[in-house]
């Protein structure tokens, strides 16, 4: 294991696809400013599985949401594909997100009325995909995370590893370049937490997408080829996994931890 303070790789040219600079959020409580975020500088490599791994409170989902669009910084900012992120309006952000971001929540955030086919087609009929085809394309998706026997069960219907199958096929469905996933498996057991990391996992190498991933959990944290410590919203230490060099055929370098 690799630890460096930026997760630098001398020498190499990266390929970034998230660019984040001095970025700051701060929050007013009375006379007191309290910092979520106090000077955040990251890349994430494009195919990168990135982990924002940190206690509760310590910033990390803020710093998620921030990449997101759902929050604004108080200062600095966040490129994403070339897009500064933080100067778009509500209108460019769903433009943006409807884009080039899928979304994997801890609670999960299927609507409870729909089966588990019509919540994987949701991203489709707002892009506006023919009924036929996004009808084909939710059903692959169930399949592929081993659902084919359950696309017309409601959530209320599914264990808790089952309705987050369905949250990761409709994040899927459409195959974004990133996935921005806030504690996945927080509401899951150890052995759930296994099945739901291998599937994350083995589904973006196979579209080639970029996962940032947001956890407190040692296992699912090491599923990410690299691991962004956050301690009081300042990024403390990167710890840089073997296979990331492995990943994107680049040379290890020394640590400067």
């Amino acid at each position: 294991m690799i630890i460096t303070q930026q997760g630098d790789v001398e020498g190499e040219v990266m390929e970034n696809i998230i660019e984040i600079k001095g970025l700051k959020k701060v929050y007013r409580m009375g006379q007191e400013k309290v910092y979520a975020l106090n000077g955040i500088d990251l890349e994430v490599r494009k195919g990168e599985i990135c982990c924002l791994y940190g206690t509760s409170g310590s910033g990390k989902s803020t710093l998620l949401n921030m990449v997101a669009g759902l929050e604004k910084p108080t200062r600095g900012s966040i490129v994403v594909k070339g897009i500064h992120v933080e100067k778009l309006n509500e209108k460019q952000l769903a433009k943006f997100r409807q884009k080039y971001v899928g979304f994997i929540f801890q609670s999960y955030n299927l609507l409870p009325n729909l089966t588990a086919l019509e919540n994987v087609m949701l991203p489709l009929i707002f892009k506006g995909y023919p009924g036929k085809v996004r009808k084909k394309q939710a059903l692959e998706m169930l399949k592929a995370v081993g659902l084919e026997n359950r696309i017309h069960h409601k959530p209320n219907q599914m264990s808790g590893g089952q309705q987050q199958r369905v949250s990761i096929a409709r994040a899927f469905v459409e195959k974004p370049e990133i996935i921005l996933a806030d504690e996945p498996t927080g509401n899951l057991d150890s052995k759930t937490t296994i099945e739901i990391m291998e599937l994350i996992a083995t589904m973006a190498e196979k579209y080639g997408q970029t996962i940032l991933l947001v956890s407190h959990d040692n296992e699912a944290s090491s599923y990410a080829d690299r691991i962004v410590h956050i301690r009081d919203g300042k990024i403390e230490k990167i710890e840089v996994k073997d296979k990331y060099f492995k990943k994107f055929g680049l040379k290890e370098c020394a640590s400067n931890a």
